[in-house]
């Protein structure tokens, strides 16, 4: 799919690629979105939550990030549900993905995190897109700090308001609004990556640095 080039032309994409999402009846939206990693749904109590924000900080190389992607990509395709995935730094890998995956899903594609982020607002506003997943791992360091704390308070206001549920994956914590903040570890090399999927998931450690009450925005608390 070409990269979108303004506003105009994403809100032409979503009606023309989610045609059945736009209809008027659809089916009401889970409390919650499973992520199919085993470790990291027990974390989330579930699976990502809805009205909230999750950031999903990548550890350094070899992190697991990108496979716990493909895992809710694959798994929320598979509950017959939508996602827009909102490609920071144009580096998804679609050859690893199932079609019928990528049947479900709205990749936009961004060369920075500028971009991502007018297109990552522009789909919250959407109520029939219930999983917008933002990702920014590798997006370099000088675009993630130009980005003002305001954004990610929008970005919180918006799925709150709307039901929806937002994961954006970073390579440090940077999401000041996140009502979730997992840390994602487990050192993954080219061998490792070989040994297949299951294999690849169990090998990923979690860790909770930030949790808030459900529906609370204000209240929030750190660790680690």
């Amino acid at each position: 799919m070409p990269a979108a080039t303004n506003i105009v032309d994403l809100r032409r994409l979503l009606a023309e690629r989610f045609p059945q999402a736009h209809a008027p009846s659809r089916p009401a939206t889970p409390p919650g979105s499973p992520t199919g990693v085993p470790g990291l749904d027990a974390l989330l109590d579930g699976g990502l939550p809805r009205g909230a924000v999750t950031e999903l900080v990548g550890d350094g190389d070899g992190s697991g990030s990108a496979q716990v992607l493909h895992t809710v990509l694959h798994t929320t395709a598979a509950a017959g549900r939508f996602t827009a995935l909102v490609d920071g730094a144009d580096s998804f890998d679609v050859d690893a993905a199932d079609p019928g995956v990528l049947a479900r899903m709205l990749w936009v594609r961004c060369t920075t995190a500028d971009q991502a982020l007018k297109a990552g607002d522009l789909l919250l506003r959407d109520r029939n897109l219930p999983l917008v997943v933002l990702d920014l791992k590798l997006n370099p360091a000088r675009e993630l700090r130009r980005i003002p704390s305001s954004t990610w308070f929008r970005f919180s206001r918006l799925v709150e308001h709307h039901g929806s549920t937002l994961l954006v994956i970073t390579p440090h914590a940077l999401v000041g609004a996140a009502d979730l903040r997992i840390r994602v570890a487990a050192g993954l090399d080219l061998e490792s990556l070989a040994t297949g999927p299951d294999s690849v998931t169990r090998r990923l450690s979690f860790e909770s640095l930030r949790t808030a009450e459900p529906g609370t925005h204000s209240s929030r608390s750190e660790a680690g």
